[in-house]
C-alpha cells in the first residue's frame, strides 16, 4: 500500500501527520492533489517499502501545474 501523509498547520508544527493508505501511486497522488485543493498539506507519499516517493514540495508543484493547466 502507498501511504499519503497529510494534515494542516497543527500537524505541520507537531510533526504528527494523518496517514491514508492507497492501492497505487496514482491513487495516492490524486488524494494528495485533493487535499491540497482543500487547503490542507500533503506532506509526502511513501512507497509500500516505506521509501519516500514524493515530498511536500514536489506534491505542491504538481498540484500547482495541474491548476495552471485547468485555468489556462
Amino acid at each position: 500500500m502507498w501511504t499519503l501523509l497529510w494534515g494542516d498547520t497543527t500537524n505541520q508544527v507537531s510533526g504528527q501527520w494523518n496517514h491514508e493508505e492507497h492501492e497505487g501511486s496514482e491513487k495516492a497522488l490524486a488524494a494528495a492533489k485533493t487535499k491540497i485543493g482543500m487547503g490542507l498539506i500533503a506532506h509526502s507519499i511513501h512507497s509500500p517499502s516505506g521509501i519516500a516517493w514524493m515530498s511536500a514540495d514536489e506534491l505542491k508543484g504538481l498540484a500547482d501545474k495541474a491548476d495552471a493547466k485547468a485555468t489556462g
